[in-house]
Order: C-alpha cells, then structure tokens, then sequence
C-alpha cells in the first residue's frame, strides 16, 4: 500500500486518539456542582460565623469577612460580650448564650449512650439472627423492622405518657431511650448481615480451644467485625444528634435541651442575629463531621458488607 493511501488512516487514527473527552469533562463538572450544592451552605455558615452582624446581612453578600470577629464564638463563655451585639434583647440573648454550652454537653452525652447501647444490644441481638437457625426468624426480623414504619407524630403522644410516669421528661436517659427504639433495628439489621460474613471457621477454632459462644463473640467475631460495629455506632451517633421532633417535646427545660432544640430557640428569639446562630450550628455540626471524617472508611466498608449479605 503506497503512502497516500495510508495517509487517510493515518489522520482517523490521529483524530480518533486526540478526540475531546465529553464524558470525562461531564463527569468532573457534574461533581463539581454536586460538590458546590453540598458544601457550599456549610461553607457560608462557617464564613457568616465570622462575621458582625451588620457585615452578615449586606446586600450583596460576600465570602470574605473585612472584618473578621470572634464575638460570636466569644459570647458562649463571656455574656459581657453580648453587650456590643444587642441592646433592646441583651438578657436574653445572655440566657441564651449561657445555655449553648449546656445543649451541646447534652446532645454528646446522649449521642454517645445511644451509640454505646446500639453496640452492645445490637450486638447481642444480632448474632443469633446471624448464626442459629430457628422458625420465624426472617418473620421477627422483618416485624423488628417494621416497627419503624409508625410515624414518628403518631407514637409522640404515648411516648409522652410513658415517660411522664415513668419520670422521663426533661432526662437525658428518657430521651435517650427514645432514641435508642428507632436507631436499634437499624442496628440488629447491618450487623446481622455483617457477622453473616464471617466465616463460621473462626467460631469453630474458638470452640476448639474451649470458649463457648459468648467468648466466642466477644474474642473473635466482634474483633473482625470491628468495621460494622463502628458503622453502627456512628449511624447511631449522627442519628441522636439531629434529631429534633422527640427532643422537642421530651425536653422543656434548658438543662436538658438538646443543640438541635437550642438552634431552633435561636432562630425564634434572634431573628436577626445571623453571626450568633452560625456559630452555635458550626459548633453543632463539628462533632459528627469529625467523627464521620475519622472513621470514614469502616463506615463504608461495615454498611456495605451489611448491605450486600442477605
């Protein structure tokens, strides 16, 4: 073949391997919109945070402070601060601001223990879903399940009387009961898929060198399910700390009040004040954005082995 007639496939060639790749540009454009859409209102929040109030409300906005302050942040363990950001509204914006650092002990502590009992309970509960064969096991699992299709407007007002018998109002242990009932099935749910992964040779050398199941559980099956657990524990976490229907209504005292509650009372009594409510969501996002940044990668790991096992 002569050289001008290779000289057409050399160009389709040439065109073919330098063609403009749309997809690859399409792709990266459509995460960076989705990427813009997701962190840019956190990204505004935190910068506003900073800023004075007359600063936050300038029209058009912008994203850089002129003149970056740290009264908003200040005012949580200095009420004297309050007195340059309110005139008219200075006690209660003090009130307020004495009672931040309270809601957001409260939203730890009970994040944590609905953490912690979703582990030792779901744990529990699901590994004899994952390893003995009994009638009506998939019908319990599913009606376990199913509880969690009740509206939640529908179970507040029995909640509500239970609770206010039992003394559970305005306690962190009652709310954290609450919680614990619609996070838990979720909970049995992932591990039981996921302790269905592990291998049943492990069980049997444990049982070899004399534990029973308990020992077994806790020595061998437990360490390898640690992505899991910690999926469970942080689902568990993140679930807690927003929640805000049931806190609303278990809690009416400021010493058990919880940051979702608070932010809200912020918004009601400082319609304006948007430095000060920025601050306290920047506070109330920090703990979970830590935690879910930490333990990225069991989180993924554990809820998608989980989710994969039937």
């Amino acid at each position: 073949m002569s050289v001008a007639q290779n000289a057409p496939n050399r160009m389709v060639g040439s065109v073919y391997r330098f063609a403009f790749p749309w997809k690859a540009v399409f792709t990266y454009l459509a995460v960076a919109v989705a990427f813009i859409y997701i962190v840019g209102p956190f990204a505004w929040i935190v910068v506003s945070s900073f800023m004075t109030r007359e600063e936050a409300m300038n029209v058009p906005p912008h994203w850089i402070p002129q003149e970056p302050t740290l009264m908003n942040y200040q005012a949580y363990y200095d009420p004297s601060v309050l007195e340059n950001m309110l005139e008219e509204r200075r006690l209660t914006v003090g009130v307020v601001a004495k009672n931040v650092p309270l809601a957001l002990r409260n939203s730890v502590v009970v994040a944590f223990s609905v953490a912690l009992l979703n582990i030792a309970i779901g744990s529990l509960s699901a590994y004899p879903f994952a390893r003995l064969k009994f009638r009506g096991k998939t019908t319990v699992l599913v009606l376990y399940l199913l509880t969690r299709m009740v509206p939640a407007l529908a179970l507040i007002l029995p909640v509500y009387l239970v609770l206010r018998r039992i003394g559970g109002l305005n306690q962190l242990w009652g709310l954290t009961l609450m919680y614990l009932t619609f996070t838990l099935p979720y909970s049995v749910w992932i591990l039981k898929n996921y302790f269905q992964t592990i291998p049943h040779d492990l069980e049997d050398a444990a049982r070899v060198d004399r534990c029973n199941w308990f020992q077994a559980m806790v020595r061998v099956i437990l360490p390898v399910a640690l992505p899991g657990i910690i999926a469970v524990g942080i689902f568990s976490f993140m679930a807690s700390w927003g929640e805000f229907f049931f806190a609303m209504i278990l809690t009416q005292t400021p010493e058990a009040r919880t940051m979702p509650v608070l932010v809200a009372f912020l918004s009601n009594e400082l319609a304006t004040e948007y430095g000060f409510m920025t601050s306290a969501a920047v506070l109330a996002v920090i703990p979970p954005l830590v935690l879910a940044l930490i333990f990225q990668r069991m989180i993924i790991s554990g809820i998608g082995a989980g989710a994969v096992k039937g």
